[in-house]
């Protein structure tokens, strides 16, 4: 009687109703299929659907074209005033340093975003081609792949994003890390293995992951079908150098440079993805409780100490919070860079 006063049995009740109620789950898809494929409404909040059911984040959106407020000069010139103290530190330590800037759904897939978004947008430099202006202004090695694909867009079938998904597709992923690694032997004192690309139609159109990240997240009950999906291999024709070498960047590292580290091209000592890390060649996996939970990798500094290279991924939406307090942190503890 106290419990029902109190209301926890009500409660009690109606959370064993809605884990348990037979078919809830198929309702659910249900709904959210009808509410795609009738009305064009998005039953996830943090996905929009734009033109040809093109699915995208909104931050995205956003950050191309500069609703959300572009990062003012001082921004840039502490950032690379930070990135070029790690460069000198990475120098000194036998190290090299390139940063490497992946592309944006919402500038290769422009014309698929509704004028509602086109009506509040705000002209001059966006983030990402503010950071590339500082970074031509410097001695700062970096390797653009959103400036390599708008260069060589008409040599590769697939597209460079799916309606369905955020991140770029594996054939152009694969192209860029290919083209980065030729950009590290340039400028570098490594002669890296070489390799080739095939690229193919997916058997049954069968996406490879995450081809359809967004589109799943919208818990539907058809599977994706608006896109032709293409798979990419890569395949070393030349062995050479093999320098160690530690990643901190993003998911979009996932279908680019993981082709270079998968084949052997890269010793990777720690591949740092958001809040996860895969270690030596990814024989043990980590998962951290926040992106920027650093001080949670207490040996960090053994593992920066083993590489030869070090790799600074961003994409060209989140110039503004570029590593996620990494630069700051190595800064802070620059011993974690010194060679044993």
């Amino acid at each position: 009687m106290e419990s029902v006063l109190e209301g926890t049995t009500q409660s009690e009740v109606n959370n064993y109703i809605e884990n348990h109620f037979w078919g809830r789950k198929t309702l659910i898809k249900l709904r959210s299929q009808l509410l795609y494929s009738l009305f064009n409404e998005s039953p996830n909040s943090n996905v929009l659907i734009e033109k040809d059911k093109y699915l995208f984040e909104p931050e995205y959106i956003y950050r191309e074209l500069n609703i959300y407020p572009v990062s003012d000069e001082a921004y840039y010139d502490e950032l690379m005033e930070k990135l070029n103290r790690i460069d000198k530190l990475c120098l000194e330590n036998n190290k090299e340093m390139y940063i490497f800037i992946t592309p944006s759904k919402a500038y290769f897939c422009k014309d698929k975003i509704s004028s509602e978004y086109h009506l509040m947008e705000n002209g001059g430099e966006n983030d990402y081609s503010r950071f590339v202006r500082y970074l031509s202004n410097s001695n700062l090695k970096y390797f653009d792949s959103h400036k390599y694909i708008d260069e060589h867009i008409d040599e590769i079938d697939a597209p460079v994003f799916y309606s369905t998904g955020i991140h770029w597709s594996q054939p152009w992923g694969n192209r860029c890390a290919i083209e980065f690694k030729k950009y590290i032997e340039e400028n570098s004192k490594w002669d890296l293995s070489e390799a080739t690309q095939q690229i193919e139609k997916c058997k049954k159109n069968k996406p490879v992951a995450p081809d359809t990240d967004l589109y799943d997240s919208l818990n539907l009950i058809v599977p994706a079908m608006n896109d032709t999906f293409f798979k990419s291999n890569l395949t070393v024709t030349e062995e050479k150098d093999v320098p160690s070498v530690f990643l901190r960047g993003g998911s979009f590292m996932g279908q680019s440079l993981s082709a270079l580290e998968n084949n052997g091209i890269f010793n990777t000592v720690a591949h740092y993805e958001n809040n996860y890390i895969y270690l030596n060649n990814g024989a043990e996996a980590r998962t951290f409780s926040a992106f920027d939970a650093y001080d949670e990798f207490d040996d960090m500094g053994e593992y920066l100490s083993k590489s030869d290279i070090l790799i600074l991924e961003v994409n060209e939406a989140h110039v503004s919070r570029m590593s996620f307090g990494f630069i700051d942190y190595l800064l802070e503890n620059p011993q974690l860079l010194t060679n044993k």
